[in-house]
């Protein structure tokens, strides 16, 4: 680009001379012809007249000595203007495609970086994460937390990263940080049923029962094959004064596992507590068969026996 510049440069310099060396010539003529108009014969003239006489001829010589010439001059310069204005116009056509080509290789540079730094940093991503996971394993989580950081800022969707991230507010005890980074990891994954039961448990941490079920529940929607999600699930329901619902939550982990005294247990309590005294008595006589030392099975007895006594 800096040699067609240079090169248009020249042409207009070139045109310059051409107009200077036109009028240092009709300046030479004038000079040539002036001698023979001061050699006039004048004393023939009358005084009076000679002044007037002597300025009209020298005048019209050099009105008609310029206008010859300037019309040479100008047939003279007519090709090299017409040279010049298609060297103008092609000079523009050229400038024009050099300038698209330049942009265009601008445009591919651009998407080669793009595509490069794409191909890369999933893999750069991953490393940080690696690394962080390393140094959270290490307790070093001031380190984990920056790595952490970097991740996400080169990869604004990487969830795994968001997850250290929380995971490392909460060893921290920056709850609400972790609050945070956990909202935002559900918003990004709201199939994830480990961030609900992460925020679950942040929730009951601080005391609000009611939004930990929402979680809890939330998470056994997207995933209902853990049955310790539904047991803590019956327990906060049942801490609340809501056993009717807890003795669904509670069937639920009974279904999983059958053979699980505290599961057994808490299905008895919230039977008797609901007045439901043959899924008490079934209860009781699964806990019976799978944990005969229970010291509670004479308690649940006595207890059902009440109810019984009662209808």
């Amino acid at each position: 680009m800096i040699k067609i510049a240079l090169n248009f440069f020249m042409l207009n310099i070139i045109f310059i001379i051409l107009i200077l060396a036109s009028l240092t010539a009709i300046i030479f003529i004038v000079a040539r012809k002036f001698p023979q108009v001061s050699n006039l014969d004048l004393d023939s003239l009358p005084q009076e007249k000679v002044f007037q006489r002597k300025k009209n001829i020298i005048v019209h010589r050099v009105d008609q000595s310029a206008t010859q010439f300037g019309a040479k001059i100008l047939n003279f310069l007519q090709p090299i203007k017409k040279v010049w204005l298609t060297a103008q116009a092609d000079f523009r056509v050229y400038a024009e495609k050099i300038y698209r080509l330049w942009q265009h290789e601008q445009v591919v540079k651009k998407k080669e970086n793009i595509e490069s730094n794409n191909y890369l940093k999933p893999e750069k991503v991953k490393e940080l994460v690696f690394q962080a996971e390393e140094f959270f394993k290490a307790k070093d989580y001031e380190q984990a937390e920056n790595l952490y950081i970097t991740a996400v800022s080169l990869d604004h969707k990487y969830a795994p990263a968001y997850r250290g991230l929380g995971d490392t507010y909460l060893a921290k005890n920056e709850v609400e940080e972790a609050r945070q980074t956990y909202l935002f990891l559900a918003r990004l994954e709201p199939e994830d049923d480990g961030v609900m039961v992460k925020l679950a448990e942040l929730a009951e941490s601080q005391g609000d029962l009611e939004e930990a079920i929402e979680y809890y529940q939330k998470a056994l929607i997207i995933n209902s094959s853990f049955s310790p999600r539904f047991y803590h699930l019956a327990e906060l329901l049942h801490k609340i004064g809501q056993p009717v619902v807890a003795i669904e939550a509670i069937e639920q982990a009974v279904e999983l596992e059958p053979s699980n005294p505290r599961y057994l247990d808490l299905l008895i309590e919230l039977a008797i507590i609901c007045g439901n005294k043959e899924q008490a008595i079934n209860g009781l006589n699964k806990l019976r068969l799978v944990n005969l030392d229970n010291q509670k099975l004479d308690s649940f007895k006595e207890r059902i026996e009440q109810m019984k006594s009662k209808s």
